[in-house]
């Protein structure tokens, strides 16, 4: 089996904040509550690569299979009780425009939550997920 490995080295702040390096790329960590609000909070970024993560399945499938589409939106979201450090629901929209069978979208909906990889980690039974589809104009 080939693996693909990942790696970010982080370096923190001196308060809960941290520098966030993979590759050539480098983003801020850090909270609006007890931090200095110099970036995303983990949870938010956990969120953002959900999106990310459908975004390029999304992306790959609709080159893949020659989908005509004009724009496409990705809305993540989460909440959780504040006693409690767990997510206790996840749920994400997909606005697409697009001419293309609703059938044809569903099967991208279905394979894109399939190989996923941020997505299966996560845990495909924690995500809901929705898509909606607009004509153009």
């Amino acid at each position: 089996m080939e693996r693909l490995e990942y790696r970010t080295e982080l370096e923190w702040d001196g308060n809960v904040g941290s520098e966030a390096k993979i590759r050539e790329f480098s983003f801020r960590i850090d909270t609006n509550t007890d931090g200095h609000n110099t970036g995303p909070n983990p949870t938010e970024y956990l969120l953002a690569a959900i999106g990310g993560c459908l975004t390029v399945n999304w992306g790959r499938l609709i080159k893949k299979m020659r989908l005509k589409v004009e724009g496409m939106e990705i809305t993540v979201s989460g909440w959780r009780d504040r006693k409690e450090p767990q997510l206790r629901e996840i749920a994400y929209k997909i606005r697409i425009v697009t001419d293309e069978p609703e059938k044809k979208i569903l099967r991208v909906k279905e394979l894109a939550e399939k190989y996923g990889t941020v997505f299966n980690t996560v845990g495909a039974e924690k995500i809901k997920g929705e898509v909606e589809m607009v004509r153009p104009k």
